[in-house]
């Protein structure tokens, strides 16, 4: 059992490499893509030269999340948002753009940016999601993304009965 108040203490390389210890392989894989590291209050923040420090969350939050909430809570997206997605995930796959082919590419969860729905192939990026702040704009939004689906699902249906 890790002795938080003791690590508090610990020199930075050290206290990271304790508390990644303690995480899942795509959690750390997460911190490490954003470049974060775990201050002395064990709130995981990014701190870069000519820029003021930026907390992110706490490592109670890491530990206890799942990636998915973690990355939506980097892009300051609601709990909405969050549950939404969550409770239809199985819809959903996550993707980035690749700039070299021009197109958005499948990824693994860790490295998402946007989400992609399976049958219809609508993406939505994570930086227009959290633009939404509006929470009837967001679940108009949930709407046409069912409907979608709707279309696409009776469509694939209709095709293979020929």
């Amino acid at each position: 059992m890790i002795d938080f108040g003791v690590i508090k203490t610990y020199p930075q390389e050290e206290r990271d490499r304790i508390v990644k210890s303690e995480l899942p392989e795509e959690k750390v894989k997460l911190l490490e893509k954003y470049g974060l590291r775990c201050n002395e209050n064990l709130y995981w923040e990014k701190a870069q030269y000519k820029y003021k420090t930026q907390e992110f969350f706490s490592h109670r939050l890491v530990r206890r999340c799942s990636v998915m909430a973690i990355i939506f809570h980097m892009y300051r997206l609601c709990i909405a948002k969050i549950n939404y997605f969550e409770r239809n995930w199985t819809y959903y796959t996550p993707c980035k753009f690749d700039w070299k082919k021009g197109t958005f590419v499948e990824c693994e969860l860790f490295d998402m940016e946007c989400i992609k729905q399976k049958h219809t192939g609508i993406v939505i990026d994570l930086r227009n999601l959290s633009a939404i702040i509006d929470i009837n704009v967001f679940r108009s939004m949930c709407t046409d993304l069912e409907s979608a689906l709707d279309n696409a699902t009776n469509n694939l249906a209709k095709a293979s009965t020929f």
